[in-house]
């Protein structure tokens, strides 16, 4: 079932609070109704999309010319996977599916990583000693220092990212230890596609989540585009650090296009955004639940406490409406709403990152209105 459908068939449920009515109706059964309603609660319409089965790798024919320009290109880069061949190929102007490179790999014995660095050094050591290689042994010193460089300048380049990385998912598994987390030790940020509101249209959330103090901070716009991820940081997120000698430290958003790109040396206008205002940016995939469980929990709950009601409030005409009535809720979520478990129990999230600060009166209303 689309996910459109799935989303009507919650709203209905909701808005007629029958939900055994709305099951019998559409045929389902209330398990699998609420199935959908978590899973749109936590990650609004991407929740309820359907996932993609994987697809077979079909056969794809590749051109002798071709083949002997993907085994080259492993002799010289054996880390490289199929994807990343893909992309310097094209970049030579080389038309070829990474499907037929992973064809051309397998083929040869090169699909695993330590079959290609076995190939690599074994086509190095023959051209060394090859009497058809007419280059003086200086030359052929030199070109091998350089490669053997540059393939360990990349591999340590991968392997500190990686190390950063699983750093810091260890350290969101240990965000509660008041001993080393502090505001801004680590934000979780995301862009939901909430549906199509009535009288409103379609509507996505921008939102970033401190996991330590529990602050959220929210915004809403008429689609999903990067350039809203940077007007967001710009004049809601970089004020209030500037404000309150506030700085984000890491901040994990999932791999979508909007947040970064998968082409390892591609640029990103939002990672250099961030790398730019000093703040180093993590990413995940969107499925990867024990990194992102705080985020998804405060979206369950922003979803159940404030849109469910805005859905069903027929007083609310327009996107301007919407976006004030939010702001009215997130005032009172940050500034009133007692924060129920972990280790600020009974405090609320504003007097937590204001105790940090050292900062004693209120945060300015301006960072929770709309610009």
């Amino acid at each position: 079932m689309h996910e459109k459908q799935k989303y009507q068939i919650i709203m209905q449920g909701i808005t007629s609070k029958n939900v055994a009515q709305t099951c019998k109706e559409h045929n389902i059964s209330r398990s699998i109704y609420y199935k959908w309603y978590r899973a749109y609660k936590s990650q609004g319409m991407e929740g309820l999309a359907e996932k993609e089965r994987s697809k077979p790798n079909m056969p794809n024919q590749v051109d002798k010319r071709t083949e002997r320009e993907i085994l080259n290109y492993v002799r010289q880069f054996p880390e490289d996977g199929p994807k990343r061949i893909f992309f310097e190929l094209q970049d030579e102007g080389i038309q070829v599916g990474e499907s037929g490179i992973y064809n051309v790999l397998r083929r040869n014995g090169l699909s695993r990583r330590e079959q290609r660095e076995s190939y690599a050094e074994k086509c190095r050591m023959k051209r060394r000693f090859s009497g058809d290689d007419k280059r003086n042994v200086f030359s052929q010193k030199r070109e091998a220092l350089s490669l053997d460089g540059k393939l360990d300048r990349m591999q340590n380049e991968k392997h500190m990212r990686n190390s950063k990385n699983l750093k810091n998912l260890k350290n969101l598994k240990n965000l509660n230890d008041l001993k080393y987390g502090h505001p801004g030790y680590v934000c979780q940020q995301s862009i939901t596609y909430l549906g199509t509101f009535p009288k409103i249209g379609r509507v996505y959330q921008y939102a970033i989540y401190d996991v330590y103090s529990r602050l959220g901070i929210v915004k809403l716009y008429s689609r999903k585009a990067a350039i809203h991820i940077m007007d967001f940081m710009q004049f809601k997120i970089i004020p209030l650090m500037k404000t309150f000698n506030f700085k984000i430290e890491v901040l994990v958003t999932n791999q979508s296009r909007e947040f970064t790109t998968n082409w390892e040396r591609g640029s990103h206008m939002y990672s250099d955004f961030l790398h730019h205002n000093g703040i180093q940016q993590v990413t995940y995939t969107a499925g990867t639940k024990e990194v992102f469980e705080p985020l998804y929990a405060f979206l369950a709950g922003l979803t159940e406490e404030f849109y469910e009601k805005a859905w069903t409030d027929d007083s609310i005409e327009s996107f301007e409406m919407l976006e004030t009535r939010l702001v009215q809720y997130m005032r009172h979520y940050n500034f009133n709403r007692v924060i129920s478990d972990g280790p600020h129990q009974g405090k609320v999230p504003a007097d937590v990152v204001l105790a940090y600060t050292g900062q004693q009166e209120d945060m300015p209303l301006w960072l929770f209105t709309r610009r």
